[in-house]
């Protein structure tokens, strides 16, 4: 209002004039009260348009200056009164505010924000965060009966949170200001990286951590996402790779001991020259190291931890620090810490002494050189350690029963993020491993083709390619890390439960394991990844034939009564009805109508309820598509008639997170027939159509299976 009263009166420049005289910094600091009511968005809100004003000019206006000192800056303080509001619009508001002030790059304001107590401000942003971890951990571990999908919603609610902070920092650190960014650098290093890096010998084991393994490298993993550049990237991979220095450099020096060409550094040298890296932050141009002091006692208890000794001749064993996590028992543990190691490993920033320890492909100077480029890719974690490393991931897909269709998608992605810079492929013990997993996953893939939603197959099929080839496309700077704290969680219990919505997941879980493994197969023997084979079929080749009579037939509609069997059945609270039963199949859709005759067309019934065909099975069981016959009662046969949605259950996960139910009823229908001869003649009747729609199925199947048999045949010349 104020500046908009000058403008009227022509000033030639109005903000001069709304800066000046301490007008605004006296309209900043009157004590209104904002403890409550809707004042203080009002409040903020005038904050935010003062900053969108200030620059070079009119920054000086609002600071209060002794010497060449600023000793107070109204707006900037007062702003930061509400950095941690509880409303999310007055925290994106003050953030505004800060960016705009840091924007300005003013000397003196540089100093008065980098001066104790204001810029407590960063440490104190810093323990937040860290505190958001914390309780993201809790909320992870929490013991209780929430729901699977519940607790899997609060998990990305609270990661949003941190992942909000971490962009902030990110947007701070983008500032051209080397000192700001070294102040920040330095919170964010002190505050959480360093004592989650340090802590991670003691939270494998749950001792002596605020954090959880998994959630120590959740963090760390979307840290370098999200705020990445060289400091943060070359201070993490030091800390990761400090007891592989000590292994790789010890073995080096021992095993090639003789070899003059070999330039391996002393152990010490090398634990040094890591530890500079650590300290020192690339960014700040100054000379600043990172609260040396601090690093130093971290450094020493991390030493301590796993069990690094500088002073004796042994090798320390293999599997500690970082690969303790890889060829962990927990597969959690091995997908997370691998995935760590990818992000590090693709990373540009690394410095020239990491680098070669965790890099995965060949530099262009390397190739020049193969005895050299040898060394280096064997003294590296992946070149070191690949046959074990893939045989790890190797044995998650092979025990696939036993995990979660995310879980082997994403031990896919690292096994094929890994073969596609290992030029060796696997070795026959590998290769046997995985043709086993291979083996088990087609299994059951053609186990589905006997059950209840074989008609479906197609469709899977064709939505979860694509999904697959997405996921092993992913860039790890991309891929989302939630995955990690998602595997955490208990699967979803069937809790003894038989009905077709858990036989509908049975069948997708069935499907996803098999493509993952059929594209996985295609990329180790032709080093790419396959086209959908079903992708030249229309979906009305497997799903609705608008123009057949089998997909018209509705409710109430008429059909003809020439295959029909006459029958009886009561349906809950009516009489019994006189009905046909009318087993109908055009290419994959079938179904299974029941009609009463049309009372002016005796050749002709009115449809009074339909139940897909393939659907149709035993009251005691959903693993095999087909109706039963009554022991005690010849002439009934039992259906058991599929209700459940998939279309509606997507369309519901997809916009409300919805989880599969706890209880879910199917439909139960028992038919009468005169005597049994007819049961009989009825129950055969419905087999063969059913056998037919399979028949129909399984040939828009061919281009896979067929495509599944070239592989093999390859194989074997192989």
């Amino acid at each position: 209002m104020l500046c908009g009263n000058v403008v009227k009166y022509g000033t030639q420049n109005p903000d001069d004039y709304c800066f000046s005289n301490g007008y605004i910094n006296s309209i900043i600091l009157h004590p209104y009260e904002l403890d409550g009511g809707d004042l203080a968005p009002y409040y903020v809100s005038f904050l935010r348009a003062v900053s969108g004003k200030i620059n070079r000019d009119t920054l000086c206006l609002l600071v209060n200056v002794h010497g060449d000192a600023v000793v107070s800056f109204p707006l900037y303080t007062e702003a930061l009164r509400f950095a941690h509001h509880e409303e999310k619009m007055i925290q994106t508001a003050v953030r505004t505010i800060v960016l705009n002030i840091y924007n300005v790059s003013d000397e003196m304001i540089y100093k008065f924000i980098m001066t104790p107590p204001v810029s407590d401000y960063f440490s104190v942003m810093v323990g937040r965060l860290r505190e958001m971890c914390i309780l993201l951990d809790a909320f992870l571990h929490e013991k209780g009966d929430m729901d699977t999908q519940k607790r899997r919603n609060g998990l990305i609610l609270e990661s949003d949170k941190i992942i909000d902070e971490l962009y902030y920092l990110k947007d701070i650190l983008s500032v051209d200001e080397p000192r700001l960014n070294q102040l920040v650098t330095e919170n964010l290093l002190n505050g959480l990286v360093f004592p989650v890096l340090f802590s991670l010998p003691a939270s494998m084991n749950n001792n002596g951590s605020d954090l959880s393994a998994i959630t120590s490298l959740y963090i760390l993993s979307r840290l370098l996402q999200v705020v990445g550049g060289r400091s943060m990237i070359n201070n993490v991979a030091g800390v990761i790779l400090y007891h592989f220095l000590n292994l790789n450099a010890r073995t080096l020096s021992e095993g090639n001991a003789s070899d003059s060409s070999n330039e391996v550094k002393p152990f010490s040298k090398c634990l040094n020259e890591v530890e500079k890296i650590i300290s020192y932050a690339p960014e700040s141009k100054g000379d600043g190291n990172i609260n040396g002091n601090y690093l130093d006692s971290l450094l020493e208890d991390f030493r301590t931890r796993v069990n690094i000794s500088c002073l004796n001749g042994d090798i320390c064993p293999k599997r500690q620090g970082i690969l303790a996590f890889v060829f962990s028992e927990d597969q959690c543990l091995l997908l997370a810490s691998t995935f760590l190691l990818l992000i590090l490993a693709e990373s540009k920033d690394l410095d020239s002494l990491l680098a070669p320890m965790i890099r995965l492909y060949q530099t262009q100077d390397a190739m020049t050189n193969d005895t050299s480029t040898s060394k280096s890719l064997d003294a590296s974690i992946f070149g070191g350690f690949m046959p074990e490393i893939l045989n790890a991931l190797l044995k998650v897909l092979a025990f696939q029963e036993s995990h979660s269709p995310e879980m082997l998608w994403h031990a896919g992605w690292c096994l094929q993020k890994l073969l596609n810079f290992c030029r060796e492929g696997l070795d026959d013990d590998n290769l046997l491993l995985f043709n086993t997993a291979y083996d088990h996953s087609h299994v059951h893939f053609l186990k589905e083709l006997d059950g209840v939603w074989f008609d479906h197959i197609p469709d899977i099929v064709r939505n979860e390619w694509s999904s697959c080839t997405k996921v092993l496309e992913q860039s790890s700077q991309y891929k989302d890390p939630i995955f990690m704290l998602e595997l955490v969680l208990p699967q979803q219990s069937t809790n003894g439960q038989t009905s077709s919505c858990f036989a509908w997941q049975k069948t997708v879980d069935a499907v996803k394991a098999f493509i993952l493994h059929f594209q996985l197969k295609t990329f180790i023997f032709e080093r790419e990844l396959a086209e959908n084979p079903l992708i030249a079929i229309s979906s009305n080749d497997s799903g609705v034939i608008c123009s057949s009579n089998v997909s018209s037939a509705s409710f109430g509609s008429n059909v003809s009564l020439e295959s029909g069997i006459p029958c009886t059945i009561a349906f809950s609270n009516a009489e019994i009805r006189d009905v046909y039963v009318v087993p109908m199949v055009h290419k994959n859709t079938g179904k299974l109508l029941l009609t009463e005759k049309h009372p002016f067309r005796s050749r002709h019934g009115v449809v009074i309820a339909i139940a897909p065909l393939a659907g149709l099975c035993s009251f005691a069981s959903l693993s095999v598509s087909q109706p039963t016959i009554d022991k005690d009662h010849p002439s009934w046969l039992h259906l058991r008639i599929r209700e459940f949605n998939p279309k509606l259950y997507a369309t519901k996960a997809k916009g409300d997170h919805f989880s599969m139910p706890d209880h879910f009823v199917d439909g139960r229908w028992t038919l009468g027939f005169p005597d049994a001869k007819a049961c009989k003649d009825a129950h055969l009747a419905i087999l063969r159509e059913i056998t037919k729609q399979r028949s129909a199925v399984e040939a828009t199947l061919a281009p896979l299976l067929n495509y599944d048999l070239g592989l093999a045949e390859e194989n074997r010349e192989k």
